[in-house]
């Protein structure tokens, strides 16, 4: 999934900010693609070892962005029913093995069971660093947590609990950071109430050069990719879980989409304008169904969007996106968010199928 997402406040010098997260997300990139599914849907499959065909158990098997997971049995079967239609793509997840994406589920939603063959990860010495590197780790951490969670309530109350798997490099040339993972990052949202497993796979943050030498300086890029599991905390959702999440819900990008598709913007609160002039939202945005997901194509290039005093900027690129029934959207790299909506991160960040248990 990619997002180019503009800086919450950009200054003139700041002409374009990229964000991919599992959205949505946010961020969010999580690896998306349209691969619809019926309601009422029984995936099915195996999962084995590519080498000699064994099973493995306990694999993790895991719409991107959500909740709707299970693991594979001592004979590496699963079993992972769907109630609504989704255009998540299912990641095949174990470790020490390379992870698998699978975009295509026409043969696993079939009703017969399909295998997956796991290929061992291959363990390579780190690439060969040139240029030293003239930050600390601390520094680095710092600068990683604050583009990677954010800066909000949330994000406070959010910890990377193995940190020990990041590795850092910064190039002092390009005044650019890089992070990578050996290991998924398990990350505890004590805001929100998830266990959130993240399986980084790309991280760059760029800065402004004149910047680089105060404490926090100022970002002009920012870039991750990654796909991403939720668990709750708790076995039963806590009140104060539950409003957050709703807080946390209520005016992001996961509400705008399935708001768009209800066609409820209006009712919603939101409001458009294309210059200084406010404009209805069906002439920002023009919706066709297509069988089983709703064409978007919006008309303005650039839409200001205003919901409870909360401002956005929403660019689209490339032509129109497509909803799926929980909210999301894809291609992603179509849209990008800026303001409220861009300055949210991963500690923000709800399952796709949030309030669709």
């Amino acid at each position: 999934m990619h997002r180019f997402i503009l800086p919450p406040y950009a200054d003139q010098r700041s002409c374009c900010y990229k964000f991919f997260a599992s959205l949505p997300l946010l961020l969010l990139f999580s690896v998306f693609a349209t691969s619809w599914v019926q309601a009422q849907t029984l995936i099915k499959g195996q999962v084995l070892d590519a080498l000699d065909q064994s099973a493995l158990e306990g694999v993790s098997v895991y719409f991107d962005g959500t909740s709707l997971g299970t693991i594979t049995n001592e004979a590496g079967f699963f079993e992972l029913p769907l109630a609504q239609k989704i255009n998540a793509t299912l990641v095949v997840s174990y470790l020490g093995y390379e992870t698998r994406s699978i975009a295509d589920l026409q043969n696993l939603s079939k009703g017969f069971t399909a295998k997956i063959f796991l290929e061992e990860a291959v363990v390579s010495l780190d690439e060969v660093v040139l240029e030293p590197d003239t930050w600390s780790r601390e520094r680095k951490y710092r600068l990683f947590k604050r583009a990677f969670l954010g800066e909000d309530t949330a994000a406070q109350r959010t910890k990377i609990l193995n940190p020990e798997v990041l590795r850092f490099y910064y190039n002092k040339q390009t005044a650019t950071l890089y992070a990578y993972a050996s290991a998924p990052l398990n990350i505890q949202n004590r805001h929100l109430g998830y266990l959130v497993r993240y399986a980084l796979i790309d991280f760059e943050l760029s800065f402004f050069k004149d910047t680089v030498q105060n404490e926090w300086p100022q970002e002009y890029i920012s870039y991750y990719a990654g796909t991403s599991f939720f668990t709750p905390l708790a076995l039963q959702t806590k009140s104060k879980y539950a409003k957050n999440r709703a807080k946390a819900y209520d005016g992001s990008t996961l509400f705008f989409m399935r708001t768009l598709l209800l066609g409820q913007l209006k009712e919603k609160g939101f409001r458009f304008f294309y210059g200084q002039k406010e404009v209805p939202w069906e002439v920002v945005f023009s919706l066709n169904q297509e069988e089983d997901f709703l064409k978007v194509t919006q008309e303005v290039p650039r839409i200001t969007i205003l919901h409870k005093k909360k401002q956005s900027v929403l660019e689209a690129v490339n032509g129109p996106f497509y909803l799926d029934g929980l909210g999301n959207f894809a291609p992603a790299n179509r849209l990008s968010f800026g303001g409220y909506m861009g300055s949210k991160r991963i500690a923000a960040m709800l399952p796709l199928d949030y309030g669709m248990e």
